[in-house]
């Protein structure tokens, strides 16, 4: 079967439709009254029913207007009773602030012990190698950080930086590769942290689309759970049993059906017959953002196999909501910390007011107008990724690259480059599709960082959560877009190569092909019996 790839032309041009209807920030403050006052008397599916099913984002709405989060045993009243006479479109916006003080659970949820320290954002769950802290007394965070036993400047840390460029960039050979050696070479390493190799498995199999890449990556994540011990095993059931569904839709001889029935089981399980969300993985100290990835790509997939007369007993954008308030990066919301995120916005501003040369300045792309918007992107990105890396490579790492993979479950580059197209959104539509100066570029893309600084943080989080899930969903690119893509990805590994003086697998001018030397057939066998996956990991 045909499968779509991850592409970036979906970022080529803004005001191309975006795969769910969504409404911009004007709109949503016109519809305020109207929706706060429905809010407070109904449920979400009752507000959901007089707007258009397909809008986004109304929990998340909600918790930042201060809207108290129904409880469906209070409000009794029915949808057939609601009716033009029955809503005021007046309320009363004092009682909101004060209200969501009273009614926030989701802030309060998980207390902090003090006002944030540097180590706050580093807690995560799960593992023999961690310092509890007692505190914490419901999910017993702890503290620990994904660490590398490789030195400052070694190959293997050169390595590391090229598979986490050559992964946001979608040069998914090349980095699938690359991660694949990695993992490999901390599995050979007795002292190596269990968590490290778990993080690397799981960026093997988010790269993973070519059918043999696949079929390694799903050998890898069994080989990597079988050492597992037994009462780790299901620290990320649902995680776990959505990258071997991901990989395993992406061999030659997949079963679609297969794919979505296990994906449907996977939501059945997780969802209660409340329509309630169920305990999802907190990993990581600040949010999951693999899992948060993964479940909105679960529940649409879920939703899609439900018509209009037989709607499912939840609505997705509800359970998002829950997810989101319920992750422990709210309680740094609520104690003003700065998380990794608006640090790393923060030293983004800060570098593109410094006037850095401007990467791919000698690339000999010539962007059609359609093209263009997606290729400042990218030099913005790469100039960014540049002073990156060397601060890495001169152990002066910024504070927000150390805590990353901590924090979000995902690479620093990943961030990095979710943030660069944030910023370059900024731009209104005629200054991205217009031809300008390498000063222009980086003052246009300051400026765009300093406007995202200027939002609410809570309003950060949700345009970054939405951008986030946009960038990692996968697209069918015309040949236009194919065209252009190869001949950016053959700069792009030139570019890589350069500043790192590595050698890629893949490089410049080769056909990708997959990843070879990695014998999945001796790996051994493994089930995740948590989720109802068949013991058999299906490796052809």
């Amino acid at each position: 079967m045909e499968f779509r790839e991850r592409s970036f032309s979906r970022g080529a041009d803004e005001r191309l439709p975006k795969p769910t209807t969504r409404m911009n920030d004007e709109t949503w403050e016109k519809f305020k009254p109207f929706l706060c006052n429905l809010y407070k008397k109904y449920t979400l599916s009752v507000v959901m029913n007089v707007m258009e099913k397909n809008k986004r984002q109304y929990g998340y709405r909600f918790e930042k207007w201060g809207i108290k989060k129904y409880n469906a045993n209070e409000k009794k009243t029915s949808h057939d009773s609601l009716s033009p006479s029955g809503i005021n479109d007046s309320m009363d916006y004092g009682e909101i602030g004060a209200e969501f003080d009273r009614e926030a659970p989701s802030f309060n949820q998980y207390p902090m012990s003090d006002r944030c320290g540097p180590d706050t954002l580093m807690t995560v769950v799960g593992s023999e190698h961690m310092e509890y802290d007692e505190s914490l007394d419901i999910h017993r965070a702890a503290k620990v950080v994904v660490s590398y036993p490789w030195a400052t400047g070694s190959s293997e840390e050169a390595n590391k930086l090229a598979a986490d460029f050559c992964a946001a960039m979608l040069d998914d050979t090349n980095a699938f590769a690359l991660y694949a050696n990695l993992h490999e070479v901390l599995s050979n390493r007795s002292q190596s942290v269990p968590e490290t190799r778990e993080f690397l498995a799981i960026c093997c199999a988010r790269v993973a689309g070519k059918p043999d890449n696949a079929r390694s990556a799903r050998a890898i994540l069994a080989r990597e759970w079988t050492r597992t011990p037994t009462t780790r095993v299901s620290d990320s059931p649902f995680v776990l049993s959505m990258l071997k569904a991901y990989v395993g839709s992406h061999q030659e001889d997949s079963d679609k059906s297969a794919f979505v029935k296990q994906i449907s089981r996977n939501v059945e399980q997780l969802v209660g017959s409340d329509g309630s969300l169920g305990e999802v993985s907190r990993k990581y100290s600040s949010i999951d953002l693999v899992a948060y990835f993964f479940l909105d790509y679960a529940l649409e997939i879920y939703d899609d196999c439900f018509d209009d007369s037989n709607p499912p007993n939840f609505m997705t954008e509800h359970l998002l909501n829950e997810f989101i308030t319920t992750q422990p990066f709210m309680n740094a919301l609520r104690n003003d910390c700065p998380s990794p995120l608006s640090l790393c916005l923060r030293w983004c501003k800060e570098q593109l007011r410094l006037n850095h040369p401007v990467a791919l300045q000698d690339a000999p792309v010539q962007p059609s107008t359609d093209m263009r918007c997606w290729w400042y992107n990218i030099r913005v990105f790469c100039t960014l990724w540049g002073v990156m890396m060397h601060l890495v490579r001169a152990n002066c790492a910024p504070a927000w690259y150390a805590q990353c993979e901590s924090a979000f479950g995902i690479p620093p580059s990943e961030l990095l480059i979710t943030l660069s197209w944030m910023i370059r959104a900024e731009a209104t539509p005629t200054e991205t599709d217009r031809i300008i100066s390498d000063t222009e570029l980086l003052t246009q893309a300051a400026d765009g960082a300093d406007k995202l600084l200027q939002v609410d943080e809570s309003q950060l989080w949700i345009d970054f959560l939405d951008r986030f899930t946009w960038m990692n969903e996968l697209a069918n690119p015309g040949d236009a877009e194919r065209s252009f893509e190869a001949a950016v990805q053959d700069e792009l590994r030139k570019y890589v190569s350069k500043m790192l003086r590595v050698e890629l697998p893949h490089p410049a001018g080769s056909q990708s092909a997959s990843v070879g030397g990695v014998d999945f057939y001796s790996f051994p066998q493994h089930g995740f019996p948590d989720f109802d996956i068949n013991s058999q990991m299906d490796y052809y």
